[in-house]
């Protein structure tokens, strides 16, 4: 099978990771598969901060998180559950890649989710495991929006697209089944 397609198949979102930092070689390979991707209009609107597990901003957006999945949460099962969630949204990968685009720019969240999936790819086929991330939207867009984006780095005019986790497996998780004639019509 074709190396690509072999990657594709066997990608998996992974949700645990041992304590081994990524080196700066391991991070630029994973960045670098996402500034490669296409953009529309070759407008290359997509910009990449790279985030330390450890560092406190992520805590913060996972608390903010938190909260807002508990206000919007439609019942009180619901919010028993995300309560007892142990988990912080990154799963404790040591590196976050957040993702934002230009705000004013149409396709900007369309060419960030095509990096996003080079960057899976790319994680995938050098044995990383990782995780897209999208949960942290509503605090990402809630009433810290711009201290989240100037602690983060982003440029001016560009807003959250997506996170994506990343960092040395400490768990399997088969790829995901699918039902491909439910899925496609050939017209």
């Amino acid at each position: 099978m074709n190396k690509v397609l072999k990657t594709i198949k066997e990608r998996s979102s992974i949700r645990a990771y041992t304590d081994e930092k990524l080196t700066r070689e391991e991070i630029n390979a994973v960045i670098t598969a996402a500034l490669q991707a296409p953009t529309a209009r070759n407008m290359q609107e997509v910009h990449v901060s790279v985030v330390d597990g450890d560092n406190p901003i992520l805590k913060e957006i996972d608390t903010d998180r938190k909260i807002k999945m508990l206000a919007s949460a439609p019942d009180e099962e619901t919010k028993a559950k995300i309560e007892s969630n142990p988990n912080n949204f990154y799963y404790n990968a040591p590196t976050v890649l957040i993702l934002s685009a230009d705000k004013n720019f149409k396709w900007s969240k369309f060419d960030a989710g095509i990096a996003t999936a080079n960057m899976t790819l790319a994680a995938q086929s050098m044995g990383l495991g990782n995780l897209v991330i999208g949960i942290i939207y509503d605090a990402m867009y809630g009433d810290k929006k711009d201290y989240y984006a100037k602690a983060l780095d982003f440029p001016k005019n560009y807003e959250f697209a997506i996170a994506f986790a990343v960092g040395h497996k400490n768990a399997e998780k088969e790829p995901h089944e699918f039902d491909f004639d439910n899925s496609v019509s050939f017209i």
